[in-house]
């Protein structure tokens, strides 16, 4: 196997924990019983696909989200719902890339949305302490690029802006099918799986 030489990082529930479960109570809460069927971790209504590859902003979201489900919530209503399933940073998680960020480029690449972005961005530093974004050579969302995981194109749009090989660099997901799409254009992976975490696993694998 080629060694590693970078690293690219998933965020949910890679480095920050997040739970549907909390938020489909929310919503059920707001009156959709069945929220679960409009948004999972990979199949969901169009308007969060289009959220999440920033086509549009937060108010149009919001307007388009009381019309798809005929209902007049207030924008605040629906945003603190939305942002529910956001549980905050694996400390040690984030401790370990802070030790070890001189040893290999790091780089983040996540399907967020400008929403989820406003809200964990100054978490960061509120929980943890310092600049989040600094702690990696360049953060990736899927709503400033305008493409999401698992699209093959998209690791391939990193690859290429920051002239990586792709058998160099290692990305870590929680999600299958994007772990499956990473490996589809060369790179090595590592699908973190419930119980697994990256201060764990990557001095095993990278022998650190």
């Amino acid at each position: 196997m080629t060694p590693v030489k970078n690293i690219i990082f998933d965020l949910g529930n890679v480095l920050y924990d997040i739970d549907f479960n909390i938020m489909y109570d929310q919503f059920r809460e707001l009156g959709i019983p069945d929220f679960q069927n409009h948004y999972t971790l990979n199949q969901s209504d169009e308007l969060f696909f289009d959220l999440e590859k920033g086509l549009i902003d937060e108010v149009a979201f919001c307007n388009r989200f009381n019309q798809l489900y005929n209902l007049s919530l207030s924008q605040d209503q629906i945003i603190k719902a939305w942002n529910s399933l956001l549980k905050g940073y694996r400390k040690e998680s984030m401790d370990w890339i802070k030790a070890n960020q001189q040893k290999s480029p790091m780089f983040l690449f996540s399907n967020t949305n400008q929403i989820h972005f406003d809200f964990f961005i100054p978490q960061f530093e509120r929980e943890i302490g310092g600049d989040f974004e600094a702690l990696f050579v360049t953060p990736y969302y899927s709503h400033k690029m305008g493409m999401r995981k698992p699209d093959p194109a998209s690791f391939q749009h990193i690859l290429d802006q920051e002239g990586l090989i792709a058998a160099e660099t290692l990305f870590i997901d929680d999600n299958e099918p994007n772990v499956i799409a990473a490996a589809s254009v060369g790179l090595q992976v590592l699908h973190l799986q419930p119980g697994m975490f990256i201060e764990k696993e990557l001095p095993k694998l990278l022998g650190i």
